[in-house]
């Protein structure tokens, strides 16, 4: 089954069937504004159907290192955006531009912690002091349901974290780091982490 998910059209299909592809959008509407947005960058943007909920005025770029997810992207969406098969890096910014968010969902437990820090070190360094970097991941918790610890232990990310190790990941390179825990996202018992995080301390996001 995790090799089938490598195939854009079956990955999306679960996502979908799963209530997955709908968590982000409700984590979209609950923990971000897309009002003061100009630039985006999908770090891990999968096949781009989150493209179809992303404000059309918006420039998006997704960067994904599998060559079928971004095939199918560039297939099906390439009128609404920019997709490219690379690993992300500071030089993103020099190609496309710097933007206001950064999105990685589903992303950074897939990466060991030395691995995750570089990528945040480099989301921050592309950010602009007033850009958000926003991350959403399955997150292990005390008392969790049985079937959402079950999918976690065997999803095909094998650094699936706590709450206070993604805040931990994520807050050594941004002062400001919000981590909220959501059990309510997907109708499959599941629990997300979602981080939200800028270089400079405001009251509200």
């Amino acid at each position: 089954m995790k090799h089938l998910l490598e195939i854009a059209d079956v990955y999306h299909a679960c996502q979908i069937m799963g209530g997955f592809f709908n968590a982000r959008l409700k984590a979209f509407r609950d923990y971000l504004d897309f009002s003061g947005v100009h630039r985006i960058f999908d770090i891990g943007c999968g096949p781009g159907h989150i493209i179809k909920h992303i404000p059309e005025r918006i420039d998006y770029i997704g960067f994904d290192i599998d060559h079928r997810y971004i095939e199918s992207a560039n297939r099906r969406f390439s009128s609404r955006g920019r997709f490219v098969v690379r690993p992300f890096d500071r030089s993103a910014a020099d190609d496309y531009g710097q933007p206001d968010l950064i999105l990685m969902n589903g992303v950074l437990h897939h990466m060991d912690d030395t691995y995750a820090h570089n990528i945040v070190q480099n989301v921050a360094a592309v950010l602009p002091e007033h850009g958000v970097f926003f991350a959403l991941d399955g997150c292990y918790k005390a008392s969790q349901n049985p079937i959402s610890h079950y999918l976690l232990k065997n999803d095909r990310g094998k650094f699936v974290r706590t709450a206070p190790e993604y805040q931990g990941l994520v807050a050594a390179t941004f002062p400001q780091t919000e981590v909220f825990v959501r059990d309510d996202l997907s109708w499959i018992p599941y629990t997300f982490a979602i981080t939200r995080a800028r270089k400079t301390f405001i009251h509200h996001l």
